[in-house]
């Protein structure tokens, strides 16, 4: 028989496997995914996340594809990128033998390690033990389909000319492709709380009005029901990386509504001065800026700082689309006056503010009193930025020195 009659007789095609919620677990690991809170350190553990959450995206493909081996090896992998990600973040030294592929990084090696050298990992593992145990579990049931123990692991097993039973073998399989998958979501979720408590710290609301302006945000509340469970959540407060977090932020005051909004959506109204007025100490320099410099005209509608930092007021203007970058900006103002430039049915106008130019989009021309105004506040605004800027160079110098000092007195 030739090799092309076999192939039509269907011996060597993948039959695609049906995975009914597959979008869904796609939307949920974007969730995971998009967990990012911006820490900077030496190891970027969200690396190690992303590529965890791409790792149980490939095995739904892979699972629908019908290659259900290599969809369990992939979730198995899922587990020790996160591991990896965390035993790097914990001991960023090792990051070079981990680039140039040396020997050590087995999970025989790291976890072990983890679990005496970074507090928090261990802490997670005591309070979620009984899931970690279950996990263990399942992951001695991926082994085999990985490692070919047993007929359910073989194709044939599904794949034969043997109707009888079929429907029910792949039944099987879909149920512990999709538990594993389901609880290697969650062991990666625990994993990234291990690196900061961002997603579930703020799920609490009074929290985040006392918060300043942060990339981070919260799990989804669908997210949390369905993968990690109001019970849980409950044993993760009483971590202490929770509750140090947890006390740093509720010792801050709150924010009101106007001050809230201004912070972490960038928007102002005029009829909320006074309001913002009363927090201003909570407020960063930009933010006053921005308040002092709308409140120069009512013909302001939005003010860019440095062509990237945007606000918006009530002031409605025709266009409300946002570009961002100084590069674009200036491509505007080329061959132009400073001033009441005409821009997408608008005006805009450009001022020099602390080292670099702010942008402001408006609905009507500025008359020259009110440019007189706004060329005087952001004098008087790089004046302070100068001043801030000086005192910070004067105080680095003095640490400097002060350093330099106690190492010579060694």
């Amino acid at each position: 028989m030739k090799l092309e009659d076999v192939e039509m007789l269907g011996h060597w095609n993948i039959k695609p496997l049906p995975l009914p919620n597959a979008k869904e677990y796609l939307e949920d690991l974007n969730d995971l995914r998009f967990s990012d809170s911006g820490m900077l350190a030496d190891v970027n553990p969200f690396f190690f996340v992303n590529e965890a959450c791409q790792l149980l995206a490939n095995s739904v493909k892979l699972f629908e594809l019908g290659y259900f081996d290599c969809a369990f090896y992939s979730v198995r992998q899922a587990i020790e990128m996160s591991l990896s990600g965390l035993y790097l973040f914990s001991n960023p030294e090792k990051l070079k033998g981990w680039r140039n592929l040396e020997k050590g990084f087995e999970l025989k090696t790291i976890v072990p390690e983890l679990k005496v050298g970074k507090e928090e990992f261990a802490e997670i593992k005591e309070l979620f033990s009984d899931f970690f145990e279950r996990i263990a579990e399942e992951k001695k049931l991926m082994n085999k389909y990985v490692h070919k123990q047993g007929y359910k692991s073989l194709y044939f097993h599904y794949n034969s000319f043997n109707a009888q039973g079929k429907p029910e073998r792949i039944a099987s399989l879909t149920k512990d492709f999709e538990t594993t998958l389901h609880d290697t979501i969650t062991a990666v979720a625990l994993y990234r709380l291990v690196i900061d408590p961002y997603p579930i710290l703020m799920l609490d609301e009074d929290i985040v009005t006392r918060m300043p302006d942060l990339i981070a945000e919260s799990f989804p509340r669908s997210f949390v029901e369905k993968y990690i469970s109001e019970e849980y959540v409950e044993r993760y407060k009483k971590s202490g990386i929770y509750q140090g977090y947890y006390d740093y932020f509720k010792a801050l005051p709150s924010q009101n509504e106007a001050v809230y909004a201004l912070i972490h959506w960038q928007l102002f109204e005029r009829k909320d001065y006074n309001q913002v007025k009363e927090q201003k100490d909570l407020l960063s320099l930009h933010d006053m800026e921005a308040v002092d410099l709308f409140m120069c005209s009512l013909k302001i509608g939005s003010v860019i700082i440095d062509g990237c930092i945007s606000y918006s007021s009530e002031t409605k203007l025709k266009d409300s689309s946002l570009a961002i970058g100084e590069a674009y900006y200036e491509e505007i103002f080329e061959g132009q006056e400073n001033y009441n430039v005409a821009y997408k049915g608008d005006y805009i106008s450009r001022f020099r503010l602390n080292d670099g130019m702010t942008y402001i989009k408006h609905n009507d021309v500025l008359e020259k009193n009110e440019i007189a105004g706004i060329l005087k506040l952001c004098e008087q605004y790089t004046k302070m930025f100068v001043e801030a800027k000086e005192y910070l160079k004067e105080m680095m110098e003095g640490m400097v020195a002060s350093k330099d000092d106690a190492d010579g007195q060694m």
